[in-house]
């Protein structure tokens, strides 16, 4: 039986495309990289599997909006390794780069919600260290995980000034608490200079918790005061409001 001229046109055509799949796909399917990159540009580099290669222009991730960190929405699945741009703030998403583990989607830059706080990572995700107290020691808790320790600083205040002269003054302060750990020593510090500390001039007026008084001696006349309570524990000394005065 004798094909026409169509029937073997078409037999033609099969048989170059054919021809010309098994030419390409040697080279197609056994490529050690791809580049992308401009005309004229440098070749791939040849330890990169793929290599953009351009110097004014960005590499621009897919942009999602995704549902909260366990959905997979609006990916069909959840696919280790997949990366995305989050749009959208929703459950316990918010915009930011995401990366997926298989399981779940984890913020690849994690994002603190106030200063002073840290990230600890735990081999799965990122773990938010919260802004310690004053006075404070971070250490690891049982979980391995870093906290802070209970004990901090004491809360104390300045009382206001009283029966100033040109070479003493009163004050005193209030201690509210001791922060989990006992006052061994409170008073007042004072100096020429703004915060001033216990390593400058102190009264020494007692321990524990409460108010008292403080007598400030020995000034010169003419001459202008800083001055703040003090209180000192096993988690440092903590310092009350600063007040200043000049004897007459």
């Amino acid at each position: 039986m004798k094909k026409s001229p169509e029937n073997l046109s078409t037999h033609f055509c099969k048989g170059f495309l054919c021809l010309l799949i098994l030419l390409i796909s040697p080279e197609f399917l056994f490529s050690q990289n791809v580049g992308i990159s401009p005309a004229g540009a440098t070749p791939p580099n040849a330890a990169a599997g793929v290599d953009v290669n351009y110097t004014s222009k960005g590499l621009l991730i897919p942009r999602v909006a995704l549902e909260s960190t366990s959905s997979f929405v609006p990916l069909s699945s959840h696919v280790a390794g997949m990366l995305v741009y989050n749009t959208a703030t929703a459950g316990d998403v918010t915009p930011g780069f995401y990366f997926n583990n298989g399981i779940s989607w984890l913020r690849s830059m994690p994002k603190a919600n106030a200063a002073g706080e840290m990230q600890f990572w735990n081999l799965t995700y990122w773990v938010t260290i919260p802004i310690g107290m004053p006075g404070q020691v971070l250490q690891q808790n049982v979980s391995g995980i870093p906290s802070w320790s209970a004990s901090s600083l004491a809360t104390i205040t300045t009382k206001q000034l009283t029966a100033i002269t040109s070479t003493s003054a009163g004050s005193g302060g209030i201690v509210l608490n001791d922060g989990g750990s006992p006052v061994s020593a409170y008073g007042v510090c004072w100096a020429i200079t703004s915060n001033p500390t216990i390593a400058d001039n102190i009264t020494t007026d007692g321990a524990g918790i409460g108010s008292f008084s403080s007598s400030i001696t020995g000034l010169i006349t003419g001459t202008t005061y800083f001055v703040r309570s003090f209180a000192t524990t096993g988690s440092g000394t903590a310092y009350g409001n600063e007040l200043n005065f000049s004897t007459p």
